[in-house]
């Protein structure tokens, strides 16, 4: 496969208040970064992940912080190899996350066709479509559950349609 580039950010917080710390790690799950350790984030080298995390390393020195952003190639093919995994699994977590999301819609499926029960049941496929939609942004190097997530997706949109015909 060869080595990959990546971008790190290379960042220190003030201890206090732990609140600007949950910001940091918010912006960079937002983007999907994976932590290589406490303080070090990385995401694949492109120009758009790059300016993201420009944008967090302004927004940590604002709080007081230092940080760097820093261009990174694994001495090995294998170093590449091995944050390509920490990315599939993290998506693959997210995957999981939107699984178990879909199977509980699946499971508490209204068997009356009222107004209110299509309601809430469109509303809760519409947020694990759009959360699908951000997960997929996010799968870097394609996790193996992705496939699974947009089927298991597409049939409950198609019983929700059912559902829809049935209630007319």
């Amino acid at each position: 496969m060869g080595r990959r580039h990546f971008t790190l950010l290379v960042y220190k917080l003030p201890p206090q208040p732990t609140r600007l710390r949950i910001q940091v790690w918010r912006k960079l799950q937002a983007v999907g970064a994976v932590y290589l350790q406490d303080g070090v984030a990385a995401l694949p080298s492109r120009a758009d992940l790059d300016e993201n995390l420009k944008y967090v390393a302004t927004s940590i020195q604002e709080m007081g912080g230092s940080a760097l952003v820093l261009k990174a190639t694994g001495m090995e093919s294998w170093d590449s190899e091995l944050l390509v995994e920490r990315f599939r699994k993290a998506a693959d977590a997210r995957m999981l996350e939107m699984l178990k999301s879909i199977g509980a819609i699946d499971a508490a499926f209204p068997e009356s066709h009222s107004f209110e029960s299509l309601a809430k049941v469109d509303e809760a496929v519409k947020r694990e479509r759009i959360a699908y939609l951000k997960a997929r942004r996010l799968n870097y190097f394609e996790c193996d559950m992705e496939a699974q997530v947009e089927g298991r997706l597409k049939l409950l949109v198609s019983r929700v349609s059912e559902f829809v015909g049935g209630a007319k």
